[in-house]
């Protein structure tokens, strides 16, 4: 895969982008759990990561509670912490109802446009639920 592979022992040297894009909802598959820690592993290896939440995937961050359960809400809420970047589609969101009041603080919801950005800005773009 060249340069761009990543390995356990390698760190990105120049700012790489990585995008995300979780199309998947919670609890039908460990796709909102890998996107999360390949996100997370992303960052720790230097990369600029864009996380952006689209189709049943908008429905992860209205995972707002705590469970006594793997919680995908959890997962978003690390990624975060590390200034991960959280974008919602905004008409999937209004599709289900979704609002930035009833969704994880940080998460923003916004056009499709910005996901556009984020392919045009990105090296890497990544796929999680298809």
């Amino acid at each position: 895969m060249g340069d761009d592979h990543m390995t356990t022992d390698q760190t990105v040297t120049s700012s790489k982008i990585l995008t995300i894009v979780l199309i998947k909802g919670p609890y039908a598959s460990e796709a909102v759990d890998m996107a999360c820690k390949t996100a997370l592993k992303a960052k720790q290896k230097g990369y600029i990561v864009h996380f952006f939440l689209y189709l049943d995937g908008t429905w992860n961050a209205h995972l707002t509670g705590d469970k006594n359960y793997n919680n995908p809400g959890d997962w978003l809420r690390r990624v975060l912490r590390k200034q991960i970047e959280v974008k919602s589609c905004e008409r999937c969101s209004i599709a289900r109802d979704l609002t930035e009041k009833n969704i994880i603080d940080g998460i923003y919801i916004s056009g499709s446009s910005d996901l556009i950005d984020f392919f045009i800005e990105s090296d890497v773009v990544l796929t999680f639920g298809g």
